[in-house]
């Protein structure tokens, strides 16, 4: 659970939950009702999705088109275009047109979200790709046994009609799951790792490392295990916490601004998001051993420098010297 929880993010599948949801449900309440419900869960999903998380979830926009259609109609007309008993294959159809257009034409999905500038997370073909084969093959049986084309039991209706959409949809959503926690397991954990540097008067402010002491880097490092978008977040709280244990009794509210993101290779890969934390003078914001260097002493002598700051030195450069001018 935990190993879902921290992916929740990747596991694309989870905008399948509406879909299972409305499908199930419309066996158990008033179908009206039902799909006005999964219709809102879409909706607030695909809301939270695209001004949270700044991306779209190909899964909760073909459940908010094909519920909203279905609802839309049953609502308006009342069963003039979805008779009774033939809703749980109408929404399946309306799906199942929304997952085949995106397997035929992939390129929709992408030039939309980046028209909107939105997160590309995943292409969600296989899904798709189970839903429009899975699918299909349902529908085409039940043609026939609409048609008495094939023997079909009355017993058998519920299990054939109805039990098999949401098992498909369940099977796109176990697969993904698995998935993730294969990639998860079997693959290299790459770190994310957040650096925050102190910067005044064109300076920046460093501390000896925390395993060698000959060697100075930024005085606040840390792991961070969350999703890439609370690091802002978490970055402000590290600057709290160490400001309430530094040498100064300044209550300034200081705010760490991201500057440059990049990764490093080596037998643990590591994702590090560089960030400045501009002061006016320089007594603002200290730790203990801490010292003002120039991005100059980086270059003249980089063996009394951590690996980290020879990469960061020339963008650190730049954002001292443009903070100094324009403060």
């Amino acid at each position: 659970m935990n190993l879902l929880l921290k992916y929740k993010d990747k596991i694309v599948s989870f905008g399948l939950l509406p879909i299972i949801i409305t499908l199930i449900g419309i066996h158990l309440f008033p179908t009206t009702a039902m799909l006005g419900t999964g219709l809102a869960i879409s909706i607030a999903g695909l809301l939270y999705d695209v001004l949270r998380l700044k991306g779209l979830n190909f899964f909760l926009l073909q459940g908010t088109i094909g519920i909203g259609v279905c609802f839309l109609l049953r609502l308006f007309t009342g069963y003039e275009y979805i008779p009774k008993n033939s809703l749980t294959p109408s929404l399946e159809f309306m799906l199942l047109i929304c997952a085949f257009i995106h397997v035929t034409a992939p390129e929709i999905y992408r030039n939309f979200l980046k028209k909107f500038h939105l997160n590309f997370t995943s292409s969600y073909l296989l899904e798709a790709k189970i839903i429009v084969i899975f699918s299909s093959i349902h529908l085409i049986i039940l043609f026939f046994l609409y048609n008495k084309l094939i023997p079909f039991s009355p017993e058998n209706n519920f299990g054939i009609i109805y039990l098999i959409p949401t098992l498909i949809y369940v099977i796109c959503l176990v697969i993904n799951i698995v998935g993730i926690q294969i990639a998860a397991t079997q693959s290299p954990r790459e770190q994310h790792i957040i650096r925050i540097i102190p910067i005044c008067n064109g300076k920046i402010y460093l501390t000896p490392h925390a395993e060698n002491t000959t060697i100075w880097d930024a005085p606040i490092k840390t792991l961070f295990d969350g999703p890439l978008r609370k690091s802002q977040r978490h970055a402000k709280n590290l600057i709290k916490k160490h400001q309430s244990t530094s040498q100064t009794t300044h209550k300034k509210k200081f705010i760490p601004r991201l500057i440059l993101s990049y990764r490093t290779q080596g037998s643990t890969p590591a994702f590090v998001q560089l960030y400045i934390l501009p002061v006016s003078h320089e007594d603002e914001f200290k730790l203990s051993e801490g010292y003002f260097f120039t991005c100059e002493d980086i270059r003249q002598n980089p063996e009394k420098f951590s690996n980290e700051l020879r990469i960061e030195c020339d963008r650190l450069h730049m954002v001292a010297q443009i903070w100094k001018e324009f403060k």
